[in-house]
């Protein structure tokens, strides 16, 4: 019975490729995200910059068995990790045509997290063990459409890397000019779905094809006339 059920649930759940979370709804908005494992499960977090310095956050740890699961894989030195994606996308209207955020991973120093990045001018302080790979969009990108919400959003830069060293990750994003706006930060790039992750879909997918976590009015107007 419990196998039908979830076969039935997975039956009503459109083929949305990220678990969705809003900020405000589904955690604080001044709290950092926690990540669940797998890491590679692809999740989008619905947020905002709510003012010129605001940054938000997505923390998550790997221990030793996670390099011994199924989802690790190589780098290129043949040691074993985890591969950690994220992007950001923004909705595609007018009032967020100059939106570029930026996004950084902090964790412990490694190939991928060199020391030195962290001296690079970022928004926040970093740990002298701690080491940073830093992505930021220069240009806006094109303009896709999410299938199941209808919503168009002007896709940008992709992180993606092989973390090799266990302990604590955080994903900084913050806006480099200050603007206020609606943003998308999605991280991993699996579909992977339990029982949970369709009951969360399924009470979001409403309320985000009505566009209410766009907060400009007149971006919510443009894609949602």
């Amino acid at each position: 019975m419990k196998k039908l059920c979830l076969a039935s649930l997975f039956l009503a759940l459109p083929a949305y490729a990220h678990v969705p979370y809003v900020e405000g709804l589904d955690y604080k908005d001044d709290a950092a995200f926690t990540a669940q494992p797998p890491i590679e499960k692809s999740l989008a977090l619905y947020s905002s910059f709510s003012n010129a310095t605001d940054q938000d956050r997505v923390v998550f740890t790997l221990t030793e068995a996670d390099f011994k699961d199924a989802k690790a894989v190589v780098d290129a030195a043949g040691r074993p990790g985890r591969k950690v994606t994220f992007n950001t996308i923004v909705p595609a209207c007018a009032p967020y045509a100059s939106v570029l955020p930026s996004v950084a991973l902090i964790g412990p120093q490694q190939d991928g997290l060199p020391q030195e990045a962290a001296d690079a001018q970022l928004p926040f302080t970093v740990a002298a063990d701690q080491g940073v790979y830093a992505l930021s969009n220069t240009e806006q990108g094109p303009v896709i459409e999410e299938g199941i919400t209808g919503t168009r959003y002007f896709e940008q830069k992709t992180g993606s890397l092989i973390v090799t060293v266990p302990g604590p990750y955080e994903i900084v994003v913050w806006e480099p000019a200050g603007r206020i706006a609606d943003y998308v930060l999605v991280v991993g790039d699996e579909e992977i779905f339990g029982a949970a992750d369709i009951m969360q879909s399924l009470k979001r997918i409403t309320y985000l094809r009505a566009g209410r976590e766009i907060k400009d009015q007149t971006c919510r107007q443009e894609l949602k006339p």
